[in-house]
């Protein structure tokens, strides 16, 4: 905003291409860019989904801001039995108008050139219904059977799609858990103690894409 004619930019699309740029001429409205060098960034392998429990308060912007700079594709926000949070008609749009922003500014700080994709809030038995095949699935769980996420990353062997899942502040009800298990996600623990839900999304996130970088 307090950018002359003539200052020099970088601008991205957000499907991965970013270039330095020229401003020849500004108004309110628009402004008029040379472009120069044009450069494309390949996307982080593995895809990654995460569909998270929405938390309260402004957690879930938190979630979205480090989502992006660990370089998820994908963010579901989920509606379960137990989850503090639901929206009234005509809620959840403008809540995702709101979110999507949050994304596109998170990704002009980190230069992440590739915008994740922000989904419309889904019940969790509309989500598991209509989740895409294939991939690994795995749910941070706090159950008897959950192993240690770094054994399951570590049988891996360069799968083109993680989908993890968190649940909200009241955890998955029992009936969800066994409607998550049947859907093929694997149980994972994230050590002994009990995570909130963003440092759970953020922990899972960041261990993909440790165990994965190139």
């Amino acid at each position: 905003m307090r950018k002359q004619a003539g200052d020099r930019i970088v601008v991205f699309d957000g499907s991965g291409r970013e270039a330095e740029a020229r401003i020849s001429a500004i108004s309110k409205n628009e402004a008029c860019l040379e472009l120069f060098q044009v450069k494309e960034s390949s996307l982080a392998q593995p895809q990654l989904e995460v569909a998270v429990g929405i938390p309260k308060g402004k957690s879930f912007d938190l979630i979205l801001q480090k989502a992006v700079e660990m370089g998820v594709n994908r963010i579901q926000p989920l509606l379960s039995d137990q989850g503090n949070v639901r929206f009234k008609a005509g809620e959840a749009r403008s809540k995702l108008d709101k979110w999507q922003r949050a994304v596109l500014e998170a990704c002009k700080q980190c230069g992440q050139n590739h915008l994740p994709e922000v989904m419309v809030p889904k019940l969790l038995h509309e989500y598991l219904d209509e989740l895409e095949p294939g991939g690994a699935r795995m749910v941070g769980a706090l159950t008897d059977e959950a192993a240690p996420l770094r054994i399951l990353l570590g049988e891996l062997e360069s799968p083109e799609r993680v989908v993890t899942m968190v649940g909200p502040e009241g955890d998955f009800s029992e009936d969800e858990y066994q409607r998550i298990f049947e859907s093929g996600f694997t149980p994972v623990s994230l050590g002994e103690l009990v995570l909130r839900t963003e440092t759970a999304v953020l922990w899972m996130a960041a261990a993909v894409r440790y165990q994965f970088q190139s």
